[in-house]
């Protein structure tokens, strides 16, 4: 877990115990999110349009895409009404990358439009792949050691941890939960509007738990029995 090639909080690397768990293979869709709506468990996306669609959420053609405009309240309501919850971000980059330190969830080759939907612009030119979201059963090719899709580019994914510039140095070893409070909350993955440094596996970002935007989403874990 980490990076040297990261920034500080991605450091040090260092080997931490999982319990066994399970995590959804892909990001939640539009069509799944709805569902937790329609039960009342959760409410609707902020907004209805995505980066470059008007109609967006709800809208039968983009069933199958991630479910954005929601923070990370949303995200964890869906997860518990589905009887899980956000992962956490051990149990987010164990499931990316995982034992071998690889730098994205393919391995350590460059990301191509072929593995992962991001911006391949260098040095914050904007060259994107799609320039939007693209379905979550997308990029096979691009699939983590445990067969999870899009856990590089797409949409960024929120996970439970409170965010922690010094989590790596301080938290335990054995399913590590992040800080107990915080100000922001972490987000993993990248998406299709970051770079190949954004999106590595080991990299890490924050935002302010409301807040909801037209790259961020999640996927939900479960404890194996």
């Amino acid at each position: 877990m980490g990076s040297e090639n990261g920034y500080d909080d991605q450091k040090p690397v260092r080997q931490v115990y999982l319990d066994s768990y399970w995590i959804d293979k892909y990001e939640v869709s539009n069509a799944q999110y709805a569902l937790c709506v329609a039960s009342g468990a959760c409410t609707k996306p902020s907004l209805t349009k995505s980066q470059t669609r008007n109609n967006y959420y709800g809208n039968p053609d983009y069933d199958n895409y991630p479910v954005i405009q929601i923070d990370w309240h949303q995200s964890q309501a869906y997860c518990q009404w589905v009887g899980g919850d956000l992962p956490t971000e051990a149990q987010w980059e164990k499931a990316a990358r995982g034992t071998d330190g690889r730098t994205y969830p393919w391995g350590n080759e460059s990301p191509t439009c072929q593995l992962t939907n991001f911006n391949k612009g260098l040095y914050g030119n904007q060259s994107y792949c799609i320039g939007d979201t693209s379905p979550v059963t997308d990029y096979e090719q691009g699939a983590s050691p445990y067969g999870a899709l899009n856990m590089a580019g797409n949409v960024w994914e929120w996970v439970n941890d409170w965010y922690g510039s010094n989590y790596y140095s301080n938290s335990s070893t054995r399913n590590p939960a992040g800080p107990t409070s915080g100000r922001y909350r972490v987000i993993r993955g990248g998406s299709w509007d970051d770079g190949d440094g954004g999106i590595r596996a080991g990299n890490r970002g924050d935002n302010y738990p409301t807040s909801a935007y037209s790259s961020f989403g999640f996927r939900c874990v479960l404890p194996q029995p």
